[in-house]
């Protein structure tokens, strides 16, 4: 879509104006990007909250990230860049540029990590059938019960965590 190409312009690019609407017109059909998945480490300090500031067109406090990623996340993306730029090179690129992602937490990929399973309260967030330590009638099934994504696509896994969670609830409760 061309708003979302709009944020593909190499260092110096203007970002705004007629100069940026004739890079646009005449790289939209011509620029090729090489992308991909790392694994996000979960990072201990980081915390998905409740941001009692900022609320839904419905009056609801929404949700926010708190923290940074983890240093390893930072130093596998400036590999795999490289390595980007260098297939795209070989491929016959003749402009190329890197972008390694960013510092700060994401959170529009499968997110994992922020409600961990676990025996321990202290570190995690729920027991092994996603019921939270703290709150017993309260359960988590979703992806935010892994601990790690594993690099590839949690669809399945985190289907399995729902029937898994919910065979318990119905098998526990009444």
């Amino acid at each position: 879509m061309p708003y979302v190409f709009s944020q593909n312009c190499p260092s110096g690019e203007p970002r705004w104006g007629i100069a940026h609407k004739n890079y646009q017109r005449e790289n939209f059909y011509r620029l090729g990007r090489l992308v991909g998945p790392i694994q996000e480490i979960p990072h201990f300090e980081a915390r998905v909250t409740v941001d009692p500031a900022v609320k839904d067109h419905w009056g609801i406090p929404v949700a926010a990230l708190f923290g940074n990623r983890h240093p390893a996340d930072i130093k596998h993306c400036a590999f795999l860049a490289e390595k980007a730029e260098q297939i795209l090179k070989e491929a016959g690129a003749y402009r190329t540029w890197q972008h390694g992602g960013g510092y700060g937490l994401s959170g529009g990929q499968h997110q994992v990590g922020t409600c961990r399973m676990g025996n321990d309260p202290r570190t995690s967030v729920t027991n092994k059938y996603g019921q939270l330590h703290e709150i017993d009638n309260l359960f988590v099934a979703d992806g935010s019960l892994l601990v790690t994504n594993g690099g590839f696509n949690l669809a399945l896994t985190i289907m399995a965590l729902g029937y898994w969670v919910g065979d318990y609830i119905v098998k526990t409760y009444q």
